[in-house]
């Protein structure tokens, strides 16, 4: 069943993907009139982006049912690959807009009409920074990584707006000048840089949902649960402990066995159920995306 926070997600994305698809129609549009390939890339880029906030939508949809009788676990592994998809894809897109620019910078360049893409630019680049900070906000607040990575996407689609403005004002500056015989060259010149400085952005995101996929355990997470469980260890007697952990997406998933001795003694049930609920409480430990296991044995072997 959903909860409120899922379905605050469910809504974010679902308006991005709104703004994000009128931006890129304006951008494709005012692309092609300006003759400007680096203002036709960051529409098809926006397009992109919002094919793949579509996905993050309906991963939100799966995340918010939990589990199913084939994926008893839920379907947090969806969100990393997600992640990793729209990375790859956007890096491909990078690379494409690159050869792109290098090709028309040896034919001589491209005439383009920096007017209407420098009213294109301020435009659309203020928007992209108030949705910024606006996605930025809702992620922080629904610790959702769909929503973060869609807000890192209207980030990087700002900063390129405001290269594009700044380029595109040059552009206008030079021409009449000496300098004018440059002026071709300029917007291929923008969208080689444009695609270079994108570039790092997906690869990192690439490397995070990696880690995830292949559930690498997170050191800070690790460290926190080993000095909770070494804390546990000296205040209730056990004689040694053993921990393992997980992230995938938002989920976490943390096992921890205590070996006891036989100087514990009989305790009853409500002892054990104490010490997982102080494991719990210190890890800020809340289901659905916490899966917390918490064992008891007197066998080191089974350590």
């Amino acid at each position: 069943m959903q909860n409120d926070d899922n379905r605050r997600e469910q809504r974010v994305l679902a308006w991005s993907i709104a703004v994000t698809m009128v931006l890129s129609a304006i951008g494709i549009a005012c692309g092609l009139f300006a003759n400007s390939s680096s203002i036709l890339f960051d529409g098809l880029y926006s397009l992109i982006d919002a094919a793949m906030t579509a996905l993050a939508l309906g991963v939100s949809v799966l995340l918010g049912r939990g589990g199913s009788r084939h994926f008893q676990f839920g379907f947090w592994h969806l969100e990393p690959m997600l992640v990793l998809l729209n990375s790859v894809v956007l890096a491909l897109s990078c690379g494409y807009a690159f050869l792109g620019a290098l090709n028309d910078l040896f034919r001589a360049g491209r005439g383009t009409d920096f007017g209407p893409g420098l009213v294109y630019v301020v435009g659309a680049g203020t928007t992209e920074f108030l949705l910024w900070l606006a996605m930025r906000r809702q992620a922080a607040r629904l610790g959702s990584e769909l929503v973060a990575l869609d807000a890192r996407a209207w980030l990087v689609s700002g900063l390129l707006s405001i290269g594009l403005g700044l380029s595109f004002a040059l552009g206008l500056a030079l021409q009449g000048t000496p300098w004018t015989a440059f002026v071709p060259y300029l917007d291929p010149a923008i969208l080689a840089v444009m695609a270079l400085l994108l570039l790092p952005v997906p690869l990192a995101a690439c490397w995070r949902a990696g880690k995830d996929i292949l559930e690498i355990a997170p050191s800070e997470l690790d460290e926190r649960v080993r000095a909770i469980a070494r804390e546990i260890v000296a205040r209730h007697g056990f004689h040694d402990f053993t921990s393992y952990v997980a992230k995938t997406g938002r989920a976490r998933f943390v096992d921890i066995t205590f070996l006891a001795g036989p100087e514990l003694g009989a305790r009853p049930l409500g002892y054990f159920d104490a010490i997982r609920g102080e494991i719990a409480a210190a890890l800020d430990a809340a289901p659905p995306s916490h899966w917390l296991n918490i064992e008891f044995t007197s066998e080191r072997r089974w350590l």
